[in-house]
């Protein structure tokens, strides 16, 4: 195999290592919030680390994303008739496999009111994908000039999401911070667990989401008094002194961190302690 190298590759090698370091920090910091404690002080940091975890993967998709359009796009020789080729299969692509699943499943809705006819329709909108997809079998098109472009774009969206994303994270971290903790006495609570699914999973804890009420005039109105969001690591804890007549709890409201909570008539506490 040959081994080409140069100029250019060579002035891109530190954008492209600068691009790894951000992209390798980043997944780190989203680790190590994965594993993080959710309770105390150091908490509200922790949960900043996703933030930060984001803002350095968007980083380093904006240092990828010109490096990828030099590699794949700019001096390239544009075939204008290959070009305008995969442009109308992509057009043709949207109006034989998308609108063709959106009628048919609007079709099939339906189908209660308009009987057989919405049947007849469904089977024939879901009949365009296959017939249009035995046609690209038979004429092909290697989307040569617009797959690259979709590389390219792909990167630079998602470096803008994930910028906007780190970055609305870590301003409630320091709203939080300049805000300060609150802190109450609650009678009631009620817990709903959040289990994230799929590839989230990995980098996403189990979280209890805690609706907390002052008193039994709240629960009526259904007007909830505080948010938190615990671990299901630290939970166990937190549980026990919720669990009892009247909590004390001390929290960040943005971020919905539990700082810290006792039991006002017992030696129960969890988190940081508090008065």
């Amino acid at each position: 195999m040959a081994h080409i190298t140069t100029t250019a590759n060579r002035k891109q090698a530190p954008f492209l290592l600068a691009g790894c370091v951000f992209l390798f920090v980043g997944f780190a910091a989203l680790v190590y919030s994965r594993f993080a404690t959710s309770v105390g002080a150091a908490a509200l940091y922790n949960r900043a680390s996703v933030g930060v975890g984001f803002l350095l993967f968007g980083i380093s998709m904006a240092v990828f994303t010109p490096c990828l359009y030099l590699q794949t796009i700019h001096k390239k020789h544009v075939d204008q008739r290959a070009l305008a080729r995969e442009v109308r299969g992509i057009a043709l692509g949207f109006f034989c496999y998308v609108l063709p699943f959106l009628f048919g499943m609007g079709a099939l809705s339906s189908a209660d009111r308009t009987g057989a006819f919405g049947i007849v329709l469904t089977i024939v909108f879901l009949a365009i994908p296959f017939i249009y997809r035995r046609h690209r079998k038979k004429d092909p098109i290697s989307y040569n000039h617009t797959g690259a472009a979709a590389i390219v774009l792909f990167c630079g969206v998602m470096a803008g999401i994930a910028m906007v994303g780190g970055a609305f994270s870590c301003s409630e971290m320091l709203d939080d911070l300049n805000g300060g903790w609150k802190q109450e006495t609650f009678v009631f609570y009620e817990a709903e667990i959040n289990h994230p699914r799929g590839r989230g999973a990995m980098l996403t804890p189990t979280t209890f989401e805690v609706s907390l009420y002052k008193d039994g005039e709240s629960v009526a109105n259904g007007q909830v008094d505080a948010r938190l969001s615990v671990n299901a690591s630290d939970w166990p804890e937190v549980a026990l002194v919720l669990d009892e007549p009247m909590a004390e709890v001390r929290w960040y409201p943005t971020t919905r961190t539990l700082v810290g909570a006792r039991d006002v008539d017992g030696p129960l506490a969890a988190g940081d302690p508090i008065e």
